[in-house]
């Protein structure tokens, strides 16, 4: 008597394996249906993996119509905005700190102005970029609709 690594015997073993082996090859009705079975797993299975992969084309267009719709929310893009009204508060402090009486609150008044239309002149812009961005949304909904 041997023994392998696990501290089987070796001749027990062979005779279970055997044993099995003639069981099965006794009946070939229940081996075909055994393969059968087996097949009937493998097709599950392979339509398991089918369902949950996902398609490379159709990610890449999601990802695509997502990236579009969340640069068109709307928002203040960039530094622009930022910048205008920084310009706007340096302009009014330097207004009060080299003018003085008078002088320094009709510069206010027009440096607010001019940044407030400086600002309306960004936000029109940005307005007539967003009605140009129409088509695009529309081709996103076409697409929606399609799948």
């Amino acid at each position: 008597m041997s023994e392998d690594v696990t501290g089987a015997d070796d001749r027990d073993g062979a005779e279970r394996a055997d044993g099995r082996t003639r069981d099965r090859a006794d009946d070939p009705a229940a081996l075909r249906e055994e393969i059968r079975q087996l097949e009937d797993r493998l097709a599950e299975f392979e339509t398991s993996v089918e369902e949950r992969t996902v398609r490379k084309d159709s990610l890449e267009s999601e990802l695509k119509r997502y990236v579009r719709w969340r640069v068109r929310r709307g928002h203040a893009h960039g530094w622009g905005p930022y910048l205008v009204l920084l310009y706007g508060t340096a302009m009014t402090i330097a207004a009060f700190y080299f003018l003085e009486g008078l002088w320094a609150v009709l510069s206010m008044l027009v440096i607010w102005t001019s940044t407030l239309g400086v600002y309306v002149l960004m936000v029109l812009f940005g307005a007539g970029i967003s009605i140009l961005n129409v088509p695009g949304r529309l081709r996103n909904r076409v697409g929606e609709w399609r799948s």
